[in-house]
């Protein structure tokens, strides 16, 4: 197994003519976490309410977790508001702005350029907006109408939006001021729908997947796939044979995604109606230049399937991650063995193969026309986490759930008669190393690392966990290389060893 156990003002108005209200910004939410846990690691709870649409979720480099939610109910003031977590989703706060407007915004992104730029983008009525959640500055892309977009960002810290317009075009642009301002527009094509895009998490080949020409019966509309390479920030440029179609137009297709790296690409899709919905697959070895076969990722007589999502992990092995609802169709009420948030990944050596297969919620989830399917949020180096709407006798909530890298290690009939953190092995590593401590009662654990100067820069434990010996996997991809400091606190006990990071 690859991972397992193991703003400001709220008078910022900005003029919107199709909607009758502004949109506008706002601060001041209260937290409300709390948690349980699941054989995939902790299911915590993100927020005690059920969103009225999509989420959207990104980590950045200092392992803070945001998730945008499309919320009414939590706040009198909040429509759009962020929950953020800084110990890897045990506990969940709110974040201090949020957006007005209690409407439903049918689609949200969020990007993270660094700790203190993270950007949220949504679609408000037929417009694009592109949100600073940490300043609170927003700005609506322009005045075209647009029924889908999305939005990426290279290596260079480029980003690029394309959207599909109300009259059918596909269209692109590129900033390199984080999409304040735009340049280098380009007409994709004619006649399209929907648009997912991704940069490869190895180069700086962007992925775009969409719906052209389109069929009177959406669903069947050939999907495409086009291919571009960054040749300077801010500026796409088509690579030779960049255009093909992935999909026929004979079956209903309603989910359609795609991620790549490594040279290595998974084209993803849903196919069949309502009683048999399964996922299908394409794999490319060369970039996407060439498509295998569809295979069926998931599927199971009298079993739905559907509401994915995708994203790529892994440091020098690379992952593809996928969460999916596994709906069973039954006649009664969902519960937790009916109902399922299910989680697989495949490697880029064998991209075909898929393991792991996991259910990962407690909470079941729920089928719902405010469509806030599951989302996959990758934490940094091979860890992963998910955020869903999970059902309870309480009603609807919004849950988390990640690997928490930790591995129980010797004979489970053996309790450690003393607290112990070992020494890090290899020390010193790049970028992976395993951090080893035994606990002699159960009690809350915390395991974390700090930097020269003390500051702390990651949590990898922080939940209850039973007496006995274990070993965390600990990835230092996206520190920088230097000398740190690794704390294991649990019932009173306190160690604290050193580790060096070379690059």
């Amino acid at each position: 197994m690859r991972k397992r156990f193991i703003v400001l003002l709220i008078i910022l108005f900005v003029p919107f003519f199709l909607y009758a209200q502004q949109l506008r910004v706002g601060t001041g939410l209260a937290p409300d976490p709390t948690s349980g846990n699941s054989d995939w690691g902790t299911n915590a709870l993100i927020l005690n309410f059920e969103p009225i649409g999509p989420m959207a979720g990104v980590t950045t480099p200092n392992g803070t977790i945001y998730v945008a939610i499309n919320d009414t109910l939590s706040t009198n003031t909040g429509g759009l508001i962020i929950r953020k977590s800084t110990n890897s989703g045990a506990t969940w706060t709110s974040h201090s702005n949020y957006i007005t407007n209690r409407v439903n915004f049918p689609r949200t992104e969020m990007m993270a350029i660094s700790n203190d730029s993270v950007f949220c983008w949504f679609l408000y009525g037929a417009q694009v907006w592109r949100w600073n959640i940490m300043t609170n500055a927003i700005k609506g892309f322009d005045s075209t109408a647009v029924n889908d977009f999305d939005v990426v960002k290279s290596s260079t810290n480029s980003v690029y939006l394309w959207i599909t317009t109300e009259s059918g075009g596909l269209r692109r642009w590129g900033s390199t001021d984080f999409g304040w301002t735009w340049q280098n527009a380009g007409y994709v094509q004619a006649n399209s729908k929907n648009i997912r895009l991704f940069m490869s998490a190895t180069s700086d080949t962007l992925f775009g997947v969409y719906r052209s020409p389109i069929n009177p019966n959406l669903g069947k509309s050939i999907i495409r796939c086009a291919r571009y390479r960054e040749s300077a920030p801010g500026t796409l440029t088509t690579v030779s044979g960049g255009f093909q179609n992935v999909t026929d137009s004979l079956a209903m297709r309603s989910e359609f995604d795609i991620a790549a790296t490594s040279g290595v690409a998974w084209f993803y899709y849903t196919e069949g109606s309502s009683g048999a919905i399964d996922i299908y697959c394409r794999t490319s070895i060369n970039s996407g230049v060439l498509f295998g076969a569809p295979f069926l990722a998931a599927g199971n007589p009298n079993v739905d399937e559907y509401w994915f999502s995708i994203g790529i992990s892994g440091t020098g092995t690379r992952y593809c991650d996928i969460i999916y609802y596994s709906d069973s169709l039954q006649s009664g009420g969902a519960t937790n063995n009916t109902d399922k948030l299910m989680y697989q990944y495949a490697e880029t050596v064998t991209p075909g193969t898929f393991l792991e297969l996991t259910q990962i919620s407690q909470f079941y989830p729920n089928w719902s026309v405010r469509n806030y399917s599951p989302i996959v949020v990758e934490l940094g180096g091979i860890d992963v986490g998910a955020a869903w709407v999970g059902g309870s006798a309480a009603g609807r909530k919004v849950y988390w759930n990640r690997y928490n890298l930790v591995t129980k290690i010797g004979n489970e009939s053996q309790t450690p008669v003393t607290y112990k953190l070992s020494q890090n092995y290899p020390n010193p590593f790049n970028p992976v190393t395993n951090i080893d401590f035994s606990i002699s009662k159960a009690g809350l654990v915390n395991l974390k690392i700090f930097d020269i100067l003390g500051r702390e820069v990651r949590t990898l434990v922080s939940q209850n966990m039973n007496a006995g010996n274990y070993s965390y996997k600990f990835d230092g991809a996206g520190l920088s290389s230097g000398l740190y400091f690794y704390r294991l606190e649990v019932n009173g006990f306190s160690d604290i060893k050193k580790m060096s990071l070379i690059k």
